[in-house]
């Protein structure tokens, strides 16, 4: 007999075949050398409560052109908890001819609660050779609730509402905004999106979990009004003449929307599913719904197709599964190409992060993952502690080529252990979160707030850093409420000091006076690492975010087009909107980047990313096309640009060296995006102002407008206020340059960061072989600390600061491999302290 285990046993690989087969409609071929003859069943497992009997119907067809006997029986029928009965033993059919027969199981009360045992049936021909088998799978049903919850999770609740005042207000919150809350009336609507065409019921993802939270508020407090309201919703999805079945999509979004509504449609059915309201025809309705849409989900299930579309698919497959007690079904949406094994043994990368490397969605992925996770412990499985072997990522998608529009989908960085698990999963993007838990923005995404799977994480890993993370939310969702911890422990903040992730590539410099208001440190983050696949910037050796005093002056959502719109690929993704040196207005190639000195100190924090990269032509949008872009490629004659940023952040200010150096002479663009032009100092203006920077349409640049250019001969000061977060830009090499300053796009409305219409381009430019920028980036409020810079060339600088500390720096080999750097504090004359970097260490 099978019980419930941390690791599912293996199905056989028929099975997988039979479930196949049936789901797509093909026929079985017949074995070589045996009598042809086909042995199917439209259904191979069932649940139900103990004593209780399951008839499962099958087909034995003669495939022939001869009359056969065949001989059919249970295996080891001895060995088995549950009594099997066949309805037949022998039966002989004409050529073509089909028998209808039935197994029936009583399930046993010696089976645990969600225990499942199989029966299989063997068919032998006259002289006892074994034909074919299949395999029947019992389940010994748990009693409704155990998906997302329980009724001792639900009791747990109802305490911490009635001894804690943050539990109590969390429930006011939920049950205030789900009174005023209404579903749409269920219709068919039809539009693209962004290209495609397509037709769905109405509903959006998020109405998934609403009746969740529905289902909840009415365990929670006994309103029969939000059990109606759920109860209306899964009888109109689940309609078997108007509902899901007749149309095949629920919500007016993809794969990733779908897979979270089902995820919470099944698991709001699991807690009102045994009410009145929901009579036998009502309950096969609602199987029939749930399993069209697993037969629906198999279809974009890909080896190829890891991403987060695909993975939260895969979860919400995983519940409906769950909610069906459907064991033969989660072992496939585990094992098969693209199930979950696969989504994160490929996806997450040794250093933990999604290999998307973008905050929404790398929390949107470890979040299904984590209610998977919970469910399964509700059921009796283990998630929380599985580890999964570590995969090869192709370096393709299911429907493009590496390389396509400059994407790359493949995995960088050390190779790292050999499995993956969720608690890799659950904690890597806490050092590259600011003071408040916010993840700093990276790839398509904007700033993300602490998601509420950190509840569920701390609750079975009590780790102190997932304490420190919840306790600076308001703990206000439907997860706090019924799976956080009532007290939480005081910690440390884990994230104050300087750290890098090898794989994502991001760097976090974090200056060190202010350790204890870190609201006041300087924090520089800088990538080097993985692209990312769809949803990957062109921006390796990039300044992707600049924080203090609570402020974000930069992000990688600065500016923000729809992904159905031009400007997502020709604007957005491509280098010229991030801080970095962009090479004759084109896009940066993204491939494998190095992080060659990471140092953190006292004095200073300081690291050295390099790339060796071609550049290219942005891809430009065609509505006809799907995926919507014409895509170019590299000039064959463009040989990789060496490229490197150093960066160093002391307690006051920022330096950045930027080392160019190609084979011909290029226009290196050094380019900084800061909000609230106030000043320039050191330029002389050169030509009118241009409407745009670019009229050529496969430039990013013609997306910057109203473009004013400068001419320097000496060092250029820029200085910028937002709104009293002031950021002084100082230019120290090279000294004779072009100078440019423009509006920074605009995609629209505001929000946050994105969109900002005071947000201007400053850029330095110079046309050379080889060339090493220099610059000193001062952010502050009030008044400047810093009296004066001097520099002698590009390779050191003095730094005069208002309070009488001198600080000099130091670079050493910027142009071979051993990059090195020191800074020295002087006070009135005297040598106060110092700091030399070390050498990089190399990970496998």
């Amino acid at each position: 007999m099978k019980n419930n285990t941390s690791k599912f046993n293996k199905i056989p690989k028929h099975l997988f075949l039979l479930l196949f087969f049936i789901a797509t409609g093909t026929t079985l071929s017949a074995k070589p050398n045996v009598i042809e003859s086909i042995l199917s069943s439209a259904l191979q497992t069932r649940a139900a409560k103990a004593n209780d009997t399951i008839s499962y119907t099958f087909q034995l067809k003669n495939a022939s052109q001869n009359s056969e006997t065949y001989y059919l029986s249970v295996k080891n029928p001895r060995e088995l908890a549950c009594i099997n009965s066949l309805s037949i033993s022998k039966v002989t059919l004409e050529p073509h001819a089909i028998y209808n027969g039935t197994l029936s199981v009583i399930v046993s009360d010696r089976m645990p609660l969600g225990g499942h045992e199989s029966s299989i049936i063997l068919i032998k021909d006259e002289k006892e050779e074994l034909l074919e088998t299949l395999e029947f799978i019992t389940v010994r049903s748990k009693p409704h609730p155990f998906l997302l919850v329980t009724n001792p999770v639900i009791e747990e609740a109802k305490q911490k509402i009635a001894k804690y005042d943050w539990a109590k207000q969390n429930l006011d919150n939920m049950l205030k905004e789900l009174d005023g809350f209404k579903f749409p009336e269920r219709e068919i609507v039809t539009k693209p999106r962004p290209t495609k065409v397509w037709s769905s019921l109405n509903y959006s993802a998020s109405d998934g979990e609403k009746a969740f939270q529905l289902a909840l508020a009415y365990k929670l407090t006994g309103n029969v009004n939000y059990k109606n309201k759920v109860v209306a919703l899964i009888k109109a999805v689940c309609d078997k003449e108007k509902g899901y079945l007749s149309i095949g999509a629920a919500t007016n979004g993809v794969q990733v929307h779908e897979g979270n509504f089902f995820l919470f449609l099944s698991a709001a059915c699991d807690i009102i599913f045994n009410e009145s309201e929901f009579s036998k025809q009502d309950k096969e309705n609602i199987e029939a719904t749930f399993r069209y849409y697993l037969a629906l989900n198999k279809k974009h299930m890909d080896g190829l197709g890891i991403m987060n579309h695909q993975a939260s698919a895969n979860a919400g497959a995983i519940f409906v599964a769950l909610f069906l007690q459907d064991i033969p079904e989660l072992e496939y949406l585990t094992e098969a190409d693209g199930g979950m094994a696969d989504q994160i043994g490929k996806g997450v990368m040794a250093d933990g992060w999604w290999f998307e490397g973008t905050g929404n969605y790398c929390y949107l992925v470890v979040q299904r993952y984590t209610l998977v996770a919970q469910a399964f412990k509700n059921y009796g499985l283990d998630l929380y502690h599985r580890r999964f072997p570590a995969k090869f990522k192709s370096k393709d998608f299911d429907n493009v080529k590496e390389g396509f529009t400059g994407m790359k989908f493949d995995n960088w960085g050390p190779t790292g252990k050999n499995t993956r698990g969720l608690e890799d999963m659950v904690t890597p993007y806490i050092p590259f979160m600011d003071e408040n838990a916010y993840l700093v923005s990276t790839n398509d995404s904007d700033l993300k707030e602490p998601n509420e799977f950190y509840e569920l994480a701390y609750r079975e890993y009590k780790n102190p850093d997932l304490a420190w993370v919840i306790s600076k939310t308001k703990r206000d969702s439907w997860v706090s409420l019924m799976y956080g911890v009532p007290e939480l422990p005081k910690t440390e903040d884990p994230r104050a000091e300087s750290v890098y992730a090898p794989n994502i590539g991001l760097v976090a410099l974090r200056s060190q006076a202010e350790v204890n208001t870190p609201e006041n440190q300087i924090q520089a983050f800088l990538k080097y690492g993985t692209h990312g696949g769809w949803h990957g910037q062109f921006d390796r050796a990039s300044l992707v975010a600049l924080d203090r005093f609570g402020h974000k002056y930069f992000g990688t959502e600065m500016v923000w087009f729809g992904y159905g719109n031009p400007g997502y690929k020709e604007c957005v993704q491509t280098s010229a909107t991030h801080n970095m040196v962009v090479v004759d207005e084109l896009q940066q190639e993204a491939v494998p980047s190095e992080l060659l000195l990471f140092y953190k100190g006292e004095l200073m924090q300081a690291s050295v990313v390099e790339t060796n990269a071609r550049w290219r032509k942005i891809p430009t949008w065609n509505a006809d096309k799907f995926p919507p872009w014409d895509d170019t490629d590299y000039d064959p004659n463009f040989k990789p640009i060496q490229q490197r940023r150093l960066s160093v952040v002391t307690d006051d200010y920022v330096v950045l060296a930027d080392y160019m150096k190609s084979d011909q002479k290029h226009n290196y663009d050094w380019l900084m995006h800061p909000v609230g032009f106030k000043n320039i100092v050191g330029a002389k203006k050169k030509g009118s102002t241009l409407d745009k920077l670019s009229t050529v349409n496969t430039s990013p640049y013609k997306y910057f407008e109203n473009a004013q250019w400068y001419t320097s001969k000496s060092e250029t000061k820029v200085e910028f206020d937002e709104n009293g977060m002031k950021l002084d830009v100082h230019t120290l090499w090279p000294k004779k340059a072009d100078v440019l300053l423009c509006n920074y796009p605009n995609g629209g409305k505001q929000r946050d960061i994105r969109n900002n219409p005071d947000r201007r381009t400053y850029g330095v430019r110079v046309n050379e072989k080889e060339v090493q920028f220099l610059n000193v980036i001062e952010p502050y409020k009030g008044e400047s600390t810093i009296l004066k810079i001097e520099s002698n060339n590009s390779n050191e600088l003095s730094v005069y600061l208002k309070d009488g500390r001198k600080q000099t720096i130091e670079i050493s080999n910027m142009q071979n491999e051993n990059v090195q750097i020191a800074i020295k504090e002087f006070v009135n004359g005297k040598l106060i302290k110092s700091e030399q970097s070390e050498m990089m260490q190399t990970e496998n």
